[in-house]
Formats: structure tokens, C-alpha cells, sequence
């Protein structure tokens, strides 16, 4: 099943990933593809506020902006107010990626 997205995210959705095509090395983009889908796939059920969207977007701009200003992508630390803000799934979500970031490079 492909990720059904609406309006402004659709163009988002397909600006990241021709991003992860053109700039990501193949191990980072098949990482990446795969969060990109299921974060797009989760922002977009019904039951998602309007506010929540918004500040979803907003963010994936903003990693638009960072990967495409980078000649090579080596990716940003969050900010100790960023990592404040996420909650405990959020946490343990980040420590996995991090975790299977650091695999592909062994």
C-alpha cells in the first residue's frame, strides 16, 4: 500500500524523497525512504489534528532546507531544547535510528 498524502504534503513528500534520491548515499536513503513513508503515512490518518500537520510540515521544510544546502549530507545534531520536547516513544524511536544508522556503517 503507497502512502496517501493530500495538498501541500504531497509535493512535500515527493521533494524529499527525489532529495533522498539525489543527495543520500544507498544505505541513508533506504533508511530514510522508509521513515519518510511512515511518518507521511502516520501524519495523514484522519484522526491527526490540524495543528499537529502543520507543525509536521513545517519541520520536514525545514530538513528539505538543511539537506539541500549540504553538499554532503552528514545529517544535524538536535538542539538540547528539540530533544526536550520529544516524549518517551519519540526518545526510543531516535535511539533505534540511531542504532541502525550506526549499523550501515559497519
Amino acid at each position: 500500500m503507497g502512502v496517501v498524502v493530500l495538498g501541500e504534503g504531497l509535493g512535500l513528500y515527493r521533494t524529499i524523497m527525489r532529495l533522498h534520491r539525489t543527495k543520500l548515499p544507498v544505505t541513508m536513503r533506504s533508511l530514510g525512504d522508509t521513515y519518510v513513508r511512515r511518518e507521511f503515512r502516520l501524519h495523514y490518518e484522519p484522526d491527526v489534528k490540524e495543528a499537529h500537520r502543520e507543525m509536521f510540515l513545517r519541520e520536514w521544510h525545514g530538513y528539505c532546507q538543511t539537506i539541500s544546502a549540504q553538499e554532503n549530507v552528514v545529517g544535524k545534531e538536535l538542539t538540547s531544547e528539540q530533544r526536550g520536547k520529544l516524549n518517551n516513544e519519540q526518545k526510543k524511536q531516535l535511539g533505534n535510528l540511531e542504532k541502525e544508522a550506526k549499523s550501515l556503517n559497519n
